[in-house]
């Protein structure tokens, strides 16, 4: 852990100076009011990707969102079943998070005018703007993450939540991203998986290696074939 903490300490001075510069807009911003479920994310640059996770999450770079709001939790049994009339749960899971696959996903995104997030918007809402390991910052402690499938949501995180009020960005279940399994720019390491035949997802979920729940691991997933993995979906709105 400590090897981790000390690369992560040695970003950029680019980098730094960069975050530096955007703190006093982003406090200024803090009156924002987003919609109900909701939290806002400011526009402007941040820390993304990680030189010592997985060759795929390389390399660390400034990546940029315009701002947006995204869902404080993510979206529950109950709620996308008044989508999905087909779609069914056991008794009582009405608010554990939905696990669907990526089409589901985005249909039911559509239908209540949100989309799925971009990688880039997802690792932002759950990183913020210090490059930190974990949602809640660059220590990791067991008590934070409840391992039980019986988890509601807000529940697998016992506290905090990320720097923007996100909840269970780290274990609870996977989450779809919008976007392919590509390459990072300047990305070197080659794979087979990457084009146009994967979507990203990102979180990790209950039972995981610890390792899946940093800000910045990645992994791939068919977007229909979801049989291995409980996969959920965290969406965002576009401010107008």
């Amino acid at each position: 852990m400590r090897k981790w903490l000390k690369k992560i300490g040695t970003a950029s001075i680019f980098s730094i100076v960069t975050l530096m510069i955007i703190a006093a807009d982003n406090a200024a911003e803090k009156e924002i009011t987003a919609p109900e479920g909701m939290v806002y994310v400011p526009a402007g640059p941040f820390i993304m990707g990680s030189d010592i996770d997985d060759p795929d999450s390389s390399p660390q770079h400034i990546a940029e969102t315009i701002a947006f709001y995204i869902d404080k939790y993510e979206v529950s049994n109950a709620e996308y079943a008044t989508f999905d009339s087909n779609y069914s749960y056991n008794e009582g899971d009405g608010e554990r998070a939905a696990t669907i696959n990526w089409d589901q996903a985005n249909a039911y995104a559509k239908s209540i005018g949100k989309r799925l997030p971009t990688e880039i918007e997802w690792e932002k809402a759950a990183r913020g703007t210090d490059g930190r390991m974990l949602p809640w910052g660059d220590f990791y402690d067991d008590s934070f993450v409840i391992y039980s499938k019986k988890n509601t949501r807000g529940q697998s995180i016992a506290k905090p939540a990320s720097p923007y009020g996100c909840f269970d960005m780290a274990s609870s279940v996977w989450e779809w991203t919008a976007d392919w399994y590509q390459q990072y720019p300047g990305n070197t390491h080659n794979m087979e998986e990457y084009g146009e035949k994967y979507k990203v997802i990102r979180g990790g979920s209950t039972f995981n290696n610890f390792a899946c729940f940093t800000t910045f691991h990645r992994y791939y997933v068919h977007p229909i074939d979801t049989r291995a993995y409980p996969i959920g979906m965290r969406l965002v709105k576009d401010i107008e």
